[in-house]
C-alpha cells in the first residue's frame, strides 16, 4: 500500500520558485498511469530521434525501454524490492526501484549489506537534452537521498550502490560523491558505491547546499 515517506521541496527551473512535493512508498495505479500516458511516450519519441543507443544516451533517452509497471508490480511480489517516487504538481516526478539483498564491494565495508538502486529517472520534462526547457530540479537528489534514508533505517549504516546509465556517470562521480568502483562487463555499465561517510557528507549538502 501506498505509503507517504516525507514531504520535500522541488525548484520550478521555470519560475525560479520552490514547490511543495512528497516522496512516496510503494508506486501505485496513479504512478503506472503517469508512466503510461506521459513518461513512455515523450522517451519513445525522443528514442526515436536517434538510430543507436550511444547516440540516444546523448540525448538523454537511453532509458526510454525501461518497463516501470512491470518492474514495480514484480518489487511488490519480491522480498527485499521497494519502489519509491517524488510527486509535485499532480504528477510523478521521479521513480526509483532498490534492493536490498545486495553487498558492498569496497573496503572497508566489503561484503555488507547496502540498498542497490536498481532503476532510478526523472521525469522526461525534467531531463537536459530531452526537452528544450527541463522544469523541476532535485527529484534525483531527493530519491537518493530517500536510498539513504532507507539504508540508514535498515542498518546499512547510509551504503548505497548502482549502475550508471553513460551520461550520468560524471553526474554520480562528481557532484553525488559516488566513488566509481569498476566497469561491469556483465551490465556493460560503471558500478558506483557510496559508503557510509560519502552517504552522511551528500545528506548534508542536502541540507546545506
Amino acid at each position: 500500500m501506498k505509503q507517504l515517506v516525507g514531504d520535500v521541496l522541488l525548484l520550478n527551473r521555470h519560475t525560479g520558485e520552490f514547490e511543495p512535493a512528497r516522496v512516496v512508498r510503494e508506486i501505485d495505479e496513479n504512478n503506472f498511469a503517469d508512466f503510461e500516458q506521459r513518461w513512455r511516450p515523450t522517451l519513445e519519441h525522443r528514442r526515436a530521434d536517434f538510430d543507436n543507443h550511444r547516440a540516444a544516451a546523448a540525448g538523454n533517452a537511453q532509458d526510454s525501454h525501461w518497463d516501470w509497471v512491470g518492474k514495480a508490480k514484480d518489487a511488490r511480489r519480491a522480498m527485499g524490492q521497494e519502489t519509491f517516487a517524488v510527486e509535485c504538481d499532480g504528477h510523478t516526478q521521479g521513480l526509483m526501484l532498490v534492493d536490498l539483498t545486495r553487498f558492498a564491494r569496497l573496503d572497508p565495508h566489503m561484503g555488507r549489506e547496502l540498498v542497490y538502486i536498481e532503476l532510478l529517472a526523472s521525469a522526461p520534462w525534467n531531463r537536459h537534452r530531452t526537452v528544450a526547457g527541463p522544469k523541476y530540479k532535485g527529484a534525483g537528489r531527493i530519491l537518493i537521498a530517500t536510498a539513504i534514508s532507507l539504508s540508514v533505517d535498515e542498518g546499512f549504516e547510509g551504503r548505497i550502490a548502482l549502475h550508471s546509465l553513460t551520461q550520468a556517470e560524471s553526474w554520480y562521480r562528481d557532484e553525488a560523491g559516488f566513488t566509481d568502483v569498476e566497469f561491469d562487463h556483465l551490465k556493460k555499465m560503471r558500478y558506483f558505491e557510496m559508503t557510509a561517510a560519502q552517504a552522511a557528507a551528500f545528506v548534508e549538502n542536502q541540507e546545506n547546499p
